[in-house]
């Protein structure tokens, strides 16, 4: 059985991942934002469960689940581990006493609970004793409302959730009113215009790209650019060495490993090791995000049928984040690279097949499944297909920058 499933990172205010709010559908009919919630909740929970599970899709961070009104009654939260998820009390539940009662019997299972859109009627505040967190959309909220709900929580131990936040200055204001997780675009986006310099780090990178994208593929020429920088080095044996190759004797020297990983597989590696350096002062989460995308579009152009090159496809995913990692905007950022037409087209002004690579996946990020079922019926990919290569896909980027709080780098 098909399902669709989607995550959306949740940041700390050091911008570290705490973990994901998961946004899914009941197969293919019921797609769209009209599904009913709870049968969406127990697709999920079966899917997860009983096929996959929460900690392949989150990497052990804690999920945020939505439940409706029917799946706190029925004790559909207790077929998951208190551990591993957040029941999201979505703002469509009415305060209920049967609610009120389901809610405190949860936290007495040890699950946390968050209350999603408090819409400050009186009933909630008996339950504010089980809450560890409410979710505030500031597209939405006045500061007048969030006074009056940070003086109503002042007693309890109830941290605050900031939703759609969208740029920079959203962030760091909410940071100042007390929010201590945010919800939203925010870090893909440009904090500032500015110009980075070349470090020696990012000039080996620059001199590997060169010699990556020559005719004549040289291996020993490509160890020796390696071996003159050390980070490189570490990583690149890290990135050999990684599970998702599965080797079974690690791999020790650098020559070794280029000619294990082949012209392709370092192509890949030089590409990402840029984005990687480039980022170097960003979110864990956004190098993860763009190595799922790059691996994404890889995964599609092959299911595609190689009508354009896989390692094309590759870098769109992987450079389609590039105004937040520079810091500017993303034209001004490709303009420093010599990257071919098609994929300028796709990243710039979303023309091409690539470009519906790149619209495929930020429309799984972002859960919006009409334009999912459009692109899917354009590349005549079957929906099942691209939910398996989506979570392929986020698998992979989590083996090579594990998806937790430390800055871990490829």
């Amino acid at each position: 059985m098909f399902f669709y499933l989607a995550r959306q990172p949740i940041l700390d205010a050091d911008l570290n991942l705490y973990g994901y709010e998961l946004l899914f559908r009941d197969g293919e009919k019921n797609a769209f934002p009209n599904v009913d919630a709870d049968i969406a909740t127990t697709s999920l929970i079966q899917n997860t469960e009983m096929q996959h599970s929460l900690s392949e899709i989150t990497g052990k961070l804690p999920a945020f689940i939505n439940f409706a009104e029917g799946g706190l009654l029925n004790g559909m939260a207790e077929y998951l581990n208190p551990d591993d998820v957040v029941i999201e009390i979505l703002e469509s539940v009415k305060p209920t006493a049967e609610v009120r009662h389901a809610i405190k019997m949860l936290h007495k299972r040890g699950y946390r609970l968050a209350l999603d859109d408090y819409d400050f009627a009186p009933e909630w505040l008996e339950i504010f004793p089980y809450l560890c967190m409410i979710k505030v959309d500031l597209q939405s909220y006045t500061h007048r409302k969030l006074q009056i709900l940070k003086y109503q929580i002042r007693d309890y131990d109830i941290q605050l959730l900031a939703e759609k936040v969208e740029n920079q200055a959203q962030f760091h204001e909410a940071v100042e009113d007390g929010f201590s997780f945010f919800q939203g675009y925010f870090f893909s986006r440009p904090e500032m215009i500015k110009r980075r310099h070349l470090n020696p780090t990012k000039a080996a990178c620059t001199e590997l790209l060169a010699e990556s994208a020559r005719t004549d593929f040289d291996f020993q020429r490509m160890a020796i650019i390696l071996q003159r920088d050390v980070a490189l080095s570490y990583r690149l044996l890290r990135f050999v060495n990684a599970a998702a190759f599965g080797l079974r004797e690690k791999v020790t020297s650098l020559q070794q490993a280029v000619i294990f990983l082949g012209a392709d597989e370092v192509n890949r590696f030089v590409t990402m090791a840029i984005t990687a350096t480039l980022a170097d002062d960003k979110p864990n989460e956004l190098i993860r995000m763009s190595i799922a995308r790059a691996r994404f579009c890889e995964l599609i152009s092959q299911r595609h049928g190689a009508r354009v090159s896989a390692h094309q496809a590759f870098i769109v995913g992987l450079f389609s984040m590039l105004d937040a990692m520079f810091d500017e905007p993303l034209e001004s950022a490709l303009n420093r690279l010599n990257l071919s037409e098609p994929i300028v087209q796709a990243l710039l002004h979303r023309k091409g097949p690539l470009a519906f690579y790149l619209g495929l996946i930020v429309s799984y990020e972002q859960a919006h499944w009409r334009k999912i079922e459009a692109i899917s019926r354009r590349l005549n990919i079957p929906h099942s297909d691209i939910a398996e290569l989506y979570l392929q896909a986020s698998e992979w980027s989590s083996e090579i920058v594990p998806p937790d709080s430390r800055k871990r780098r490829l």
